[in-house]
């Protein structure tokens, strides 16, 4: 690399006379930093064991923004009363405690560096021996960008009861994120395909409840019993003025069907797709030749979020032997397979041999025509099965994303009793057995598992594509403590 075109720009592209084009490890790099700078407060108050408040307060400033609008001050309050020490009478009452809490919260994510500044950049081959200028990127720059916000509030309740045999914690909360980061769609006519936005006001609200109890306790044995769950009910409060419908991610194009949208009302991370074509009676039509016909508009086929989780521990100890079995579970969410579009349509799942069996000739879909007889036509399997993407019908792949697993089975033993008295500088010493991912007792998606998903990111929930299969995992460990 040798003569520059523009001064102190030190780059490939910039550069006038270059060797090994080809080369990637020349021609695509990038470099970045972004930073967020904090001043943090607290105050802890305590009165006689039995009230307490903490007060904090955080003033942030995200270098991803325009210095103009990148400070933000950030609160939280929370309290809690002892109420157990004013019942000392009370033997059944071993500890209580109301809580309660107000913070806000907030940041930049779903900003990257320099994304609010117009950026140049160099095209890497010259055009008459002339290098060119271009604006590299198809997002417009927002200076007026801010960072989002969580407000959240706390309700809570702890319990100890009969000796603390019974545990008891139950909270209830509200959460509400403003002013939310999204990318919003512009015309093409401006040079860019969108721009980032605070976009967006949704909501949280639920309750969490945890029960721990030791039904059975002698001197060698102990059973203990926990159970754990969450329901949380999310909606979209508003988006921008005018829109009650907004696009988060399009899986349309490459990754076949469907799209995750926002929709004022409704729960967060609506699954959206065409579905079938019915008529007055709700009577799935098909066209003349038995072929699929799908809606001219999506529709949301429900949440990718789940209402409910939870999870439930035994643990069975006989002297230093103690055996610990979890179950987890989710309900309430759907998912959209593109794993078992692709087996459909290419022949590979069990759905794909209708039609296809000993003695059928094609595919009779159970469906009326448009004057409202029996669907009667066969198609060739691999053109009915392909039209489900052509169409971008996805209801044989909306699945519910429920599930109850074995998770975790652990046996382990406490030998520090035994080492005690031989070696004088390990004061602990325990050895263990466990298996992760057992089994799935229940699931309504076939042959995958609903938590295997490829992708992972909030603008990707609910939508699963080429899932690789769960692994069991088996461990033993020495745990050694000085």
């Amino acid at each position: 690399m040798r003569e520059f075109t523009i001064r102190d720009i030190y780059s490939f592209a910039n550069g006038v006379i270059k060797t090994n084009v080809d080369d990637t490890r020349l021609t695509d790099y990038t470099i970045s930093r972004d930073q967020v700078n904090s001043l943090y407060g607290l105050l802890e108050l305590g009165y006689k064991g039995m009230l307490y408040l903490n007060i904090t307060g955080r003033q942030d400033w995200f270098s991803v923004l325009n210095p103009e609008n990148n400070s933000e001050f950030y609160p939280s309050v929370s309290g809690s009363f002892v109420f157990s020490e004013i019942l000392p009478e009370a033997e059944w009452l071993s500890y209580g405690k109301l809580r309660g809490s107000w913070a806000r919260v907030g940041s930049a994510n779903g900003v990257s560096p320099y994304e609010g500044t117009l950026l140049y950049g160099l095209v890497q081959n010259q055009f008459n021996g002339q290098t060119l200028g271009t604006i590299p990127s198809t997002t417009s720059p927002n200076r007026s960008l801010t960072p989002f916000t969580v407000t959240e509030k706390e309700l809570g309740l702890e319990a100890r009861l009969f000796n603390s045999k019974v545990r008891l914690d139950i909270a209830a909360y509200e959460k509400i994120t403003t002013d939310q980061i999204l990318n919003v769609q512009v015309s093409n006519a401006s040079g860019y395909l969108d721009t980032k936005r605070n976009i967006g006001s949704l909501q949280n609200r639920g309750m969490e409840l945890m029960v721990e109890v030791v039904p059975v306790q002698y001197t060698n044995f102990k059973w203990t019993t926990s159970f754990n769950t969450a329901l949380n009910t999310t909606e979209v409060l508003a988006l921008a003025p005018g829109v009650n419908r907004f696009t988060v991610q399009s899986f349309s194009g490459n990754e076949f069907i469907g799209s995750l949208v926002y929709e004022v009302g409704l729960p967060l991370n609506q699954l959206s797709a065409r579905t079938y074509q019915r008529n007055e009676n709700g009577q799935i039509v098909v066209n003349d030749n038995g072929t699929l016909i799908a809606t001219a508009q999506n529709v949301n086929f429900g949440s990718a979020l789940p209402k409910w989780t939870g999870g439930w521990v035994n643990t069975l100890s006989y002297k230093n032997l103690s055996l610990m079995v979890h179950v987890d579970f989710k309900a309430g969410g759907k998912i959209l397979s593109s794993t078992a579009l692709n087996g459909l349509r290419q022949g590979h799942t069990k759905a794909s041999l209708v039609g296809r069996r000993e003695g059928e000739t094609g595919v009779v879909f159970d469906a009326v025509y448009a004057n409202g007889e029996r669907n009667t036509s066969a198609v060739n399997p691999q053109d009915f099965y392909t039209g489900y993407r052509n169409a971008q019908i996805a209801d044989p792949f909306i699945f519910k994303s429920d599930f109850v697993k074995l998770r975790n089975i652990m046996l382990s033993y406490d030998l520090t009793s035994w080492v005690k008295n031989r070696v004088k500088f390990i004061q602990g010493l325990a050895l263990s057995a466990s298996c992760r991912n057992v089994a799935i007792l229940y699931k309504d998606l076939a042959d995958l598992d609903p938590e295997a998903f490829a992708s992972s990111g909030d603008n990707r929930v609910g939508y699963e594509q080429t899932s690789l299969p769960t692994t069991r995992n088996y461990s033993i460990n020495l745990n050694v403590k000085f």
